[in-house]
């Protein structure tokens, strides 16, 4: 079965991901640019990092 969200920021996706997983990895994987929020690929995928990493802090 495939869960569908919407978040509007990274730290949201990150934590709606958290409740859908036991344990494992939350993989980035964009269906579309995102220039309205992040500079490039690289920033985004760096706010994702950093959202992974405090995630549980």
């Amino acid at each position: 079965t495939t869960k569908l969200s919407y978040a509007n920021s990274m730290e949201a996706a990150v934590n709606v991901a958290s409740t859908l997983i036991d344990k494992g990895a939350i993989l980035l994987s964009p269906a579309c640019a995102s220039f309205d929020m992040f500079d490039d690929f690289e920033q985004r995928g760096r706010v994702f990092k950093d959202c992974v990493n405090n995630w549980g802090v």
